[in-house]
């Protein structure tokens, strides 16, 4: 009886250290992916040959036009410091169809649509288009961690006839844009 009360225990100890064992890795895994979904990100990128840099805003982090087909090419970059992620719903599928959705229920004169993805460097970008007469504008979008980076190809009644031309240059340049994670959070 002694010796089988003995190996109950044993088991029950065995039992017991892989429990903490895994409990220990699902712990590290959980403050690891949490860890990933605060951090922020560089976005970077090239000028693309042939466009000429213009000015812009502080919202837009740069912004091109083509000189031939005068389309322009913008970039925008919205980040959260925070020890939390606030928008953990929003990533790179959902945002795209966040736009999508707004457009369709507060612009009737809009209609929009998902483009193929973009993949690049380890990473995804969801595209979209949306379109009214005489308006045109692509959209990729990528969100890691707590860094939401936009870029579209756009343009301006007889410009748009020149955006589908333009695309496998957009996407071209949406495979050279590399995300570089910062220093924050440490």
């Amino acid at each position: 009886m002694a010796h089988m009360l003995g190996s109950r225990q044993t088991a029950f100890l065995g039992a017991g250290v892989v429990l903490i064992g895994a409990a220990g890795i699902y712990t590290s895994r959980l403050k690891e992916d949490r860890a990933l979904s605060i951090r922020n990100y560089v976005v970077n990128h090239e000028k693309p040959q042939g466009w000429k840099e213009i000015q812009h805003g502080p919202q837009t982090l740069f912004l091109y036009r083509n000189p031939i087909t005068h389309l322009l090419l913008r970039g925008a970059i919205n980040q959260v410091v925070s020890e939390i992620n606030p928008t953990p719903e929003l990533q790179t599928d959902s945002i795209a169809q966040y736009y999508l959705d707004r457009t369709s229920e507060n612009q009737p004169d809009w209609t929009g649509k998902r483009l193929p993805d973009v993949t690049t460097n380890g990473t995804r970008f969801s595209m979209i288009e949306r379109e009214k007469q005489g308006k045109c504008v692509v959209t990729a979008f990528i969100v890691k961690g707590n860094t939401t980076f936009m870029a579209s190809i756009s343009g301006n009644n007889d410009e748009t006839k020149s955006i589908e031309e333009e695309l496998p240059h957009f996407r071209d340049f949406l495979t050279k844009i590399s995300l570089t994670r910062t220093e924050f959070p440490l």
